[in-house]
């Protein structure tokens, strides 16, 4: 599935909807890598530099997800754990966006699994291994921008005595452990959502939503339906940050009033005598906030 997706679809006419036909033919995924941060800070890093002075306090990430078993490095470092809650957070406060105290991070999953994870992770702060997913080798390259990010993530969640430690890399893979801290765990929520049928309620709307690797198991009705739901969650000014390439999506999303803002395409790592591992992310805005 990995090589029709990275390399196969991407030499289609259209690879966005050629990656979206091959996820609705596989079985329903809610697994989760370190690497879906990366995106999500590029998509943060857009947003300060578009306003500074934004404030963010309600965030809601749809399909969270949680690796409970090792995927194509066939590594498994440490238990079962749920990154992006933890990344979003530390992305929004090391960048100045937010800060604990205010910050409500939402992971509302479809799998029980892990929003039961969730709550737990909230009542008792864990220890992270952190365990890239793509490791150097022979053929492949981690990109200095990618290094970069995984050498900063978990500053701004780990308490002041016990910051984040490098370790050494694991066959190729970068590792490093960050013990949560209390201001962060306080910040996570957990609820059980299926975003094509259901909304959450609450009188105060989401500042930010996001939604990584998830959107392309829909086809154009759910996806329709999703965000249809998204939009209505969203406060006015407020942004969706997603990583599908498909047309289809700003179309839908345009005649919702979420119309794209941004866009930034970011490379993971090269691959000797194939096209980069990378992705794409993409910021919508409801309205205006100005």
């Amino acid at each position: 599935f990995v090589y029709e997706k990275e390399f196969v679809a991407q030499r289609a006419a259209r690879p966005g909807d050629a990656v979206a036909d091959l996820y609705r033919t596989r079985g329903l995924s809610t697994d989760t890598a370190v690497e879906a941060g990366f995106l999500v800070s590029i998509g943060v890093g857009i947003l300060r530099a578009l306003e500074p002075g934004q404030r963010i306090r309600r965030v809601l990430i749809v399909g969270p997800g949680l690796d409970l078993a090792p995927r194509t490095g066939l590594l498994e470092a440490g238990p079962p754990e749920s990154y992006q809650p933890w990344a979003v957070m530390d992305a929004l406060v090391a960048q100045g966006l937010a800060r604990f105290g205010d910050l409500e991070v939402v992971g509302a999953d479809i799998n029980p699994r892990v929003v039961s994870h969730l709550r737990r992770a909230r009542d008792t702060p864990p220890v992270l291994s952190l365990l890239s997913e793509i490791g150097d080798s022979a053929t492949v390259t981690l990109s200095p921008e990618f290094r970069e990010y995984f050498a900063g993530l978990g500053r701004a969640i780990a308490p002041a005595d016990a910051p984040p430690v490098a370790r050494a890399p694991l066959n190729g893979h970068l590792r490093r452990t960050v013990r949560v801290g209390p201001a962060a765990a306080a910040a996570l929520d957990a609820k059980a959502l299926d975003i094509v049928t259901e909304r959450l309620g609450g009188a105060v709307p989401f500042d930010l939503v996001i939604a990584t690797n998830i959107l392309p198991y829909f086809d154009d009705g759910e996806l329709a339906l999703a965000l249809t739901n998204i939009a209505s969650m969203l406060a006015p000014g407020g942004i969706f940050l997603h990583n599908e390439a498909r047309p289809s999506l700003h179309d839908m999303a345009t005649a919702l009033g979420l119309p794209a803002e941004q866009s930034r395409h970011a490379v993971i790592a090269t691959v000797r005598g194939a096209p980069p591992l990378a992705d794409s992310v993409w910021l919508h805005r409801k309205g205006s906030a100005r």
